[in-house]
């Protein structure tokens, strides 16, 4: 596969989630991440962006936790133009997980613009928060 083959592919706003350790109390959690995973696929069709993103939330189960608090940037992937940003999700689940996400997200975007602007990388995050309020 090509650099450029691999740009194509690459979504502006993208999610992923690592559970540690899947549990009654995580699961709406972990259906409202797949969810908003799916609707985010579909805003974000055809959507390119100079910086991607892609935000992994750490949702602690019964084996393992989070090990900070926030949001924090991650990898870049200089070849996708692609910034990992990492959430850790509170033990305790909000009453309405979906709109906690979203505002997680929108978190997400702001420090991935932060991470941009450090490193005079060019960012266009008005794409990024249609992509979610889309969602």
């Amino acid at each position: 596969m090509k650099a450029a083959d691999a740009m194509e592919e690459t979504p502006a706003l993208s999610l992923g989630w690592i559970v540690g350790g899947s549990t009654l109390a995580n699961k709406p959690l972990d259906d409202a991440i797949r969810e908003l995973t799916i609707r985010i696929g579909e805003a974000g069709r055809g959507i390119e962006a100079p910086l991607n993103l892609n935000v992994v939330f750490q949702v602690p189960g019964n084996m393992l936790k989070p090990e900070f608090v926030g949001v924090r940037t991650g990898r870049f992937s200089k070849p996708r133009a692609l910034l990992m940003v990492q959430v850790a999700v509170p033990e305790e689940v909000p009453l309405d997980p979906r709109n906690y996400l979203k505002g997680t997200i929108h978190a997400a975007i702001d420090e991935a613009a932060r991470w941009a602007v450090k490193r005079k990388v060019p960012i266009d995050v008005s794409k990024l928060f249609d992509i979610l309020e889309r969602a």
